[in-house]
């Protein structure tokens, strides 16, 4: 089975998330840039509920951070998320692993297209 596999990282943490990651054997991966608030963050804020003062309350109030993905074997994914563990020991990190049931990809070349 191939794992999703997604780590959350501070901005500055970026360098330190893709070296592990290329370390440890990743072939490819996609970068989201998002803006993150943590419960901690948010603790005791009320937010209206029109939609300009929740994004007003986002873009005041959260972090600039990175959601790298990328797909892996299971078999591999422990080892991955240790060498992640170990890069970012003392920083702020989320790692996710989501089972991947099936994927399909749409190719011009039927040679490329995924099971």
């Amino acid at each position: 089975m191939k794992i999703h596999l997604r780590v959350f990282v501070e901005m500055e943490n970026l360098g330190k998330a893709m070296n592990a990651l290329t370390d440890a054997g990743i072939t490819g991966f996609y970068i989201l840039e998002y803006k993150g608030m943590s419960p901690q963050d948010w603790k005791g804020f009320t937010i209206k509920e029109d939609p300009k003062s929740a994004i007003d309350m986002i873009r005041d109030h959260s972090t600039d951070a990175i959601l790298i993905c990328t797909v892996v074997e299971e078999e591999r994914a422990d080892s991955i998320v240790k060498s992640v563990e170990d890069a970012l020991e003392g920083e702020r990190y989320t790692i996710i692993e989501v089972p991947i049931i099936k994927f399909i990809g749409n190719s011009e070349d039927p040679k490329r297209r995924a099971n």
